[in-house]
């Protein structure tokens, strides 16, 4: 059989064998990346902080009542306060619904080996201002480059 166009059909030993190399190397550089979990749930759990935070300013302004954001070493609360009828006084010791139906309060615990430095406790206000004891907080998950920001004078969360 002849062939048309001079050149044969498939590859040669030494260009497979170089693929075979680059593809490894390729593979011995990001996979790493890939199957890094930790970092995954850190980013995953530094998320939906910042999306917390967020939705208390919105359910104070949304009630008509302050809401108590207390961020610890290991995890997040949201609380509203005990008594709905004079909600303006406090104290803000119960847990507000999960919204997303999951659990039945929105308390979520950071995973293994994500901590969350500094500790913080502040309250949004029902016009969506937040009262800090610094302004600007900002908390950030340790060992990483996640941050946000609080602002008290707006209520703004800045992610950074």
């Amino acid at each position: 059989m002849q062939m048309r166009f001079g050149c044969p059909k498939g590859f040669t030993l030494v260009e497979m064998i170089v693929t075979l190399i680059i593809v490894a190397l390729i593979a011995a550089v990001s996979g790493p990346r890939f199957f890094n979990l930790s970092a995954f749930q850190e980013s995953g759990f530094f998320d939906e902080t910042v999306s917390a935070v967020r939705y208390a300013q919105k359910y104070a302004v949304a009630t008509g009542c302050p809401v108590r954001v207390q961020i610890t070493a290991t995890g997040f609360t949201l609380y509203r306060p005990g008594n709905v009828g004079a909600c303006q006084t406090g104290p803000y010791n119960i847990p507000i619904a999960d919204p997303s139906g999951n659990a039945t309060t929105f308390i979520r615990t950071a995973p293994s080996g994500v901590t969350f430095n500094p500790t913080a406790d502040f309250i949004f206000t029902a016009s969506g201002t937040a009262i800090l004891l610094t302004d600007p907080l900002t908390i950030n998950i340790v060992g990483s480059s996640h941050l946000f920001r609080v602002f008290g004078e707006t209520g703004f969360v800045q992610r950074q």
